[in-house]
């Protein structure tokens, strides 16, 4: 009995030692991508705020966010100049007051600056009238940390041009449509080049665009579509607070959405940044991003 059992063991030992063997020669299994962090923004800072609200505001919304996309910031541009200079970000506001209200800052801790541009839309009434030239500006950044990257894209949409879901038949409609439409080509060429962030005051309100459902307002433009496409905030995650702009949720911050098996950046939550001097509240949505 004893020797069948030292046979056992032996052979047992021997089964274990070429499994062993076996393992060694198989290539490891791959480790879990890591992933890291970091928050995107939009804010429209009311241009017709006393000095010390706008710092206010701006304050608020950098303490808050890595990259923040602001409307209506152009008269400020000296100011977001020195303000950047100071703090350690990126601006990227080019050319006069219309084309620069759609500012970009970014963390020069967290972000390198690779390429950037400003895109004009239209002109709805005639230079110098109201509402006036629209632009859609961006700027493609390294992310430090994981070496990915991320295009960030900022446009603000005139106002007064839905009721309800409902389009107003109006030349700033119009126009409208057309920069959605900018806005959706641009995203779809840059997310070639890597990661896509779309922000910005886009004057519809999401849960009335999604019920009526315009083909050319951005539910439908931007969402509505199957994947890869863009995503909101409100899409990913519901309409948090009471709104953005009073009872109305016009303000996005959007990604762009893979199929999952290539998807290296995603959108995990959002919040709404109350307590602003501008008819605004915030918007900030936190972002993984594959490393």
């Amino acid at each position: 009995m004893r020797s069948t059992t030292d046979w056992s063991t032996r052979a047992l030992g021997a089964l274990a030692g070429a499994v062993a063997l076996v393992a060694a020669l198989l290539p490891a299994a791959p480790a879990a991508a890591a992933s890291v962090g970091f928050k995107a923004a939009t804010l429209n800072i009311y241009y017709g705020l006393s000095q010390a609200d706008f710092v206010h505001d701006l304050n608020l919304i950098a303490s808050k966010a890595d990259l923040v996309g602001l409307n209506e910031v152009g008269a400020r541009k000296a100011f977001l100049a020195s303000w950047a200079a100071d703090n350690g970000w990126w601006l990227y506001a080019p050319g006069g007051t219309n084309q620069a209200g759609e500012a970009l800052i970014a963390k020069k801790s967290m972000f390198d600056v690779l390429d950037k541009g400003s895109i004009f839309v239209c002109d709805t009434n005639g230079p110098g009238e109201v509402p006036p030239a629209r632009y859609n500006n961006w700027v493609k950044y390294r992310h430090k940390t994981s070496g990915r990257n991320v295009t960030h894209i900022n446009a603000h949409a005139v106002a007064s041009i839905e009721a309800a879901g409902r389009p107003e038949d109006l030349p700033r409609t119009r126009c409208a449509e057309t920069q959605f439409q900018g806005l959706k080509e641009l995203a779809v060429d840059k997310q070639d080049e890597g990661q896509v962030i779309v922000s910005g005051d886009l004057n519809v309100d999401f849960s009335a665009d999604r019920s009526y459902g315009y083909a050319k307002f951005p539910w439908q433009v931007f969402e509505a579509n199957e994947l890869p496409n863009l995503r909101s905030n409100y899409n990913l995650y519901g309409e948090k607070g009471t709104g953005t702009h009073g009872n109305r949720h016009i303000d996005y911050v959007y990604f762009w959405k893979r199929l999952p098996e290539h998807q290296l950046m995603w959108m995990i939550d959002y919040d709404i940044v109350g307590g602003t001097r501008s008819d605004h509240n915030g918007v900030v949505s936190t972002f993984s991003i594959q490393s």
